[in-house]
């Protein structure tokens, strides 16, 4: 059984490791490094035939795919970041994740990874002598609701004066407001051109229990009774944003995944559209607030279209993302 902590984190490694016995022509990442990470006992699930099946019937419809597909989207931030020679990713609230692991792209990036510093000994003994490929994995052991980030990155040696991904995935949902409200603003006051990619659950879904419909084993597994604390309304979500000082590039969920990348491969994969990922970009600072008491992030207000969030009042920025390819620019 694993610890309490770690539940979320589990379930969505798990996802990842099925996803691994998909044929070559529609998986949608290769993941080699995440069945060090699963139980045993769930890694012989993923691994059988039958008991795959039996596993996929007892999750609720769409959380499988949404796992996969915030993945999939997600990789290829990570390898646009790295393709452009940015030199820094940091994933905040890391959990299970691999990519420091499994992505080449990562060859000249340092990758700095803060969680629970329990959760990271779990993970460092579990992949003890693995090579990474990365340039340099950086554990950061930090408590979100009682450290400051900037102090625990900066002592684990990262350079605020350069640009940065900060990766944000299955977080949100579990924080109360002022805490993801406080992580936006210290991303916002990063260097100029940095990104955000960060996952959210819709707002009308708050106050519900983490994986719906875990069943049997599954459920004890994986349900963390955890209430779902924070979620947003995708059509504020660029002025929610912008009072940050971040202009939002992207916004997908199940309509993209299935545009972008099943339909052409002609995968049937249902897919929750309860959960989003947002990509963001750090403008520079030009008047705008810290976000930390401005507009509520659901309140039904005239919303900013994205391309005007995406202009910002200063600053440029281009990214490119299967699907999406636009620019925040001088205006």
């Amino acid at each position: 059984m694993v610890s309490r902590v770690s539940r979320t984190a589990s379930g969505a490694a798990f996802c990842r490791l099925l996803e691994q016995s998909q044929a070559s022509d529609v998986r949608q990442f290769v993941d080699p490094v995440v069945v060090k990470l699963v139980d045993p006992m769930l890694a012989v699930m993923a691994s059988a035939g039958p008991m795959q099946d039996q596993v996929l019937d007892s999750m609720a419809p769409g959380v499988y795919g949404g796992m996969v597909m915030r993945t999939r989207y997600i990789d290829e931030v990570v390898n646009a970041w790295a393709e452009m020679g940015k030199t820094q990713v940091v994933i905040l609230g890391a959990g299970l994740d691999t990519r420091a692991y499994r992505l080449p792209s990562l060859a000249g990036v340092t990758v700095f990874e803060a969680d629970l510093p329990e959760i990271q000994r779990h993970k460092q003994g579990r992949l003890h002598g693995l090579v990474s490929s990365a340039r340099a994995v950086r554990y950061v052991p930090i408590d979100f609701n009682t450290q400051p980030l900037d102090e625990a990155l900066g002592a684990a040696g990262f350079d605020a004066g350069t640009p940065a991904l900060f990766v944000w995935e299955g977080v949100t949902q579990y924080l109360p407001e002022p805490a993801v409200r406080a992580t936006l603003a210290y991303v916002a006051g990063s260097a100029p051109g940095s990104w955000l990619v960060f996952t959210y659950i819709l707002d009308g879904l708050v106050g519900q229990n983490s994986y719906p419909g875990w069943s049997g084993a599954l459920k004890q597994q994986f349900d963390s009774a955890e209430p779902w604390l924070f979620g947003l309304d995708p059509h504020h979500l660029s002025s929610f944003l912008d009072a940050f000082g971040l202009a939002l590039l992207d916004d997908v969920g199940d309509a993209e995944y299935q545009d972008r990348y099943l339909n052409p491969i002609g995968r049937a994969l249902v897919v929750s559209a309860g959960e989003r990922v947002a990509l963001a970009v750090v403008r520079p600072s030009c008047g705008v607030n810290s976000g930390l008491t401005g507009a509520d992030p659901n309140k039904k207000q005239q919303p900013r279209r994205a391309d005007e969030a995406r202009r910002g009042c200063c600053g440029s920025s281009h990214v490119e993302v299967h699907g999406c390819s636009r620019s925040v620019d001088d205006r």
